[in-house]
């Protein structure tokens, strides 16, 4: 069935002030298979064309009211019909007449009288060139659209005439008018960047020599300032006798693209929070850098760097100070490496150094290329000195220090893990010669080394496998020896080494994060055994348990001991946590808010080793405590150190002043018993009473709770 849309009959407008030609061309197109609609004049045709929007107009000339040229004018000046095919039919045969009626926008012109085959086949024709024209405009405006999302543009050479031919697409990507563009392959070039240019017109006049197609990216520069970059893509388009007529390319807009790969390279080798290289970027360029040594027989340093109690800082002061200290530190770091150029020399052109974060608090920096040993050194030195001074941070002064470990190419290590681990190894003696140091690398460290890690890996064990155990030692009233409570201290009942003291583990438990799920542990394992203890049937006491600081200043204390109550039933009045001094003052109201939290729950409160931290009376009267425990660096040498006496009793005195119970630590003998009874002290405990001992040991003193024992030595 003829028509532009096979799934409709095409619409043919018959306009023509004689009603039997309008008939005879009607019925013709009808028995061909059209559908026809009618008009007498050009102003019935415009308002036929406006209700039915016919496919095609066939048109007399000579009308009255309006005629033909007329209508066919009207036609074309409006949007709906500018693109109809006209068929202008009329007797009218001189030149002129045809010239005005193609003028006016005729398609095409058939004269009167009609034949009715070539009508027909005259129309048809018309038909599939209307339908096709208008595939081929949407097909154009669906390019069109498709490289402005796409961000496409397409361009022509033509090098026999040097035509160079651009897209509106291209000259809107590009930011310049169509009729600003000269059309020339050097107006093309003068688009890209002058460090590019050489490199696009290389490919293009490949693609005439070689006849391969090339794929390039390059930037464009806007008429105003700014860049973009481009990929372009071209080939060459051949006659019948493979001479190359057209070199036909697009330019692809991928900035986008460009910013994500820029994106995805920072993410993989540098760090988010410092901007420094990552560990990746840094052991690729240690790499680099080791080639160069071996082949020029040079000399380089790789320096670890550890924050001294990082942990702490951020524990205490929260993450979001610690991310800022970390910026501030790298910053820091990089102005101290900066001026090491006048100890080193880079692999190639640049600084002599490179410095990357490669997590948490460890930074490192290597140095090319370096004159002799002793250099690496002055570095460290510098950075030392540079870290020592305080940062201010959200209006908190933090002071922190560094440790840093050395090691040599080729010395200590021939490969890029071996020079880390040799540098790792040394910044651990560092902090084992009381941080704040910068320290060489020797064999001995590693034997130290590989035996701090295994005291790691075995503790790590040990929490997951119950290897830890507590010890319990009797806090008694003074006046009467009556047993009133028992502090829990942990030990580790390690399979090969025997029973080891919290001084061997718990500085590995501090460092390596692992003090939390210790201190959980012990505080569940002694409110157990207190619930043990009542449900025998002895006398209530209360256990102490210690806190550290990691766990005080961390988000689940709480919440460890509520489960730690529920689990064991043991009542709150039961349980007592000491925490130093130094680590209650260490972020106050922080400390006051968690301190009040745990009161409310029941559980007594003390604070241990009273006299040697740095308390501010004025806050420590604001902590809902219980106890005070002198410290048993005043007690060891009473009643014969005067000083420690007056310390002791002013201890007492404030302590009672301020309705605190008082505990002294270190009783060992008659003599500090009946000093402190006579000051007024009203528990005790130490050697005197009772050494830690396991909770079997422990009963048989509870055994005798209700007959006070005498004061005596234990052995």
């Amino acid at each position: 069935m003829p028509g532009v849309d096979e799934k409709r009959v095409a619409v043919v407008l018959v306009v023509d002030d004689d009603e039997f030609i309008r008939r005879f061309v009607g019925e013709v197109l009808e028995q061909a298979g059209f559908e026809v609609c009618e008009a007498s004049h050009g102003a019935h045709a415009l308002e036929q064309f406006a209700v039915r929007r016919s496919d095609l107009i066939i048109m007399d000339v000579v009308m009255p009211v309006m005629d033909g040229f007329a209508a066919c004018k009207n036609l074309r000046e409006s949007a709906e019909g500018q693109r109809v095919p006209i068929l202008m039919m009329t007797a009218l045969d001189d030149e002129e007449s045809i010239a005005r009626a193609y003028a006016y926008g005729a398609t095409d012109f058939i004269a009167k009288p009609t034949n009715a085959t070539i009508l027909v086949h005259r129309v048809r024709y018309m038909l599939r060139g209307s339908s096709t024209l208008k595939a081929l405009l949407q097909s154009e405006a669906r390019l069109g659209l498709a490289q402005r999302i796409a961000k496409i543009g397409n361009w022509e050479w033509h090098p026999a005439t040097g035509a160079f031919l651009v897209s509106s697409e291209l000259c809107r990507l590009i930011g310049i008018r169509a009729q600003d563009f000269s059309g020339t392959k050097e107006a093309f070039l003068d688009l890209v960047h002058v460090d590019d240019r050489d490199l696009v017109d290389r490919a293009l006049h490949s693609i005439l020599a070689e006849r391969m197609p090339c794929d390039i990216d390059h930037r464009i520069v806007f008429p105003h300032g700014g860049e973009f970059t481009v990929n372009l893509q071209a080939e060459a388009v051949f006659d019948d006798h493979l001479k190359t007529m057209t070199i036909v390319g697009t330019a692809k807009d991928i900035s986008e693209r460009k910013r994500s790969e820029r994106e995805i390279h920072r993410l993989a080798y540098y760090d988010s929070l410092t901007g420094l290289p990552n560990r990746v970027l840094f052991k690729d360029r240690v790499t680099q850098a080791l080639a160069h040594a071996r082949r020029y027989r040079s000399t380089l340093a790789v320096l670890f760097l550890d924050l001294d109690r990082f942990k702490v800082i951020n524990d205490t002061l929260g993450h979001n100070i610690g991310d800022l200290l970390l910026k501030q530190v790298a910053d820091r770091l990089a102005e101290s490496v900066r001026h090491s150029d006048s100890v080193s020399r880079s692999v190639e052109k640049g600084e002599g150094h490179e410095l990357a974060r490669l997590g948490g608090d460890e930074f490192t920096v290597l140095l090319t290329n370096i004159r002799q040993v002793q250099d690496a050194g002055i570095v460290a030195r510098r950075i030392l000195e540079s870290l020592a001074r305080s940062f201010l941070i959200d209006g908190h002064e933090v002071a922190v220090t560094t440790s840093v470990g050395i090691a040599i190419f080729p010395t200590d290590g021939d490969s890029v893990d071996q020079l880390l681990k040799s540098s790792d190894v040394a910044m651990y003696q560092a902090k084992e010669r009381g941080r704040n140091n910068a320290q060489f690398y020797s064999a001995t460290m590693n034997s130290m080394a590989a035996e701090r890690l295994e005291m790691e890996n075995e503790l790590r064990k040990a929490l997951d496998h119950g290897e830890l155990v507590v010890y319990y030692q009797p806090q008694v009233d003074i006046q009467t020896n009556r047993i009133l409570g028992a502090e829990a201290l942990v030990r580790w009942q390690h399979p090969l080494r025997g029973l080891l003291t919290p001084a061997v583990f718990l500085p590995v438990a501090n460092e390596t994060g692992m003090i939390r799920k210790l201190d959980e542990a012990v505080l569940g394992m002694a409110c157990r055994q207190g619930k043990a203890w009542q449900d025998a049937g002895y006398v209530p006491i209360r256990v102490s348990v210690n806190i550290s600081n990691s766990s005080f200043h961390g988000s689940s204390l709480v919440s460890a001991v509520s489960r730690a109550l529920e689990e064991s039933r043991l009542r709150a009045e039961f349980l007592e946590l000491e925490l130093t001094e130094s680590i209650a003052m260490r972020h106050v109201e922080t400390s006051i808010e968690m301190l009040q939290q745990l009161r409310a729950m029941g559980v007594r409160l003390s604070i241990d080793d009273f006299g040697t931290g740095y308390s501010s009376l004025s806050h420590l009267q604001r902590f809902p405590l219980n106890m005070l425990k002198i410290d048993q660096s005043f007690s060891c040498d009473v009643p014969h150190n005067v000083a420690n006496v007056s310390i002791s009793r002013a201890i007492v005195s404030l302590a009672h002043s301020m309705n605190l119970t008082v505990l002294v630590e270190g009783v060992e003998n008659e003599e500090q018993v009946r000093m402190f009874r006579e000051e007024g002290c009203d528990q005790a405990q130490g050697h005197y009473f009772g050494r830690p001992m396991p909770a079997d040991d422990f009963v048989q003193l509870l055994a005798r709770a209700d007959t006070p024992p005498r004061g005596r030595r234990a052995a």
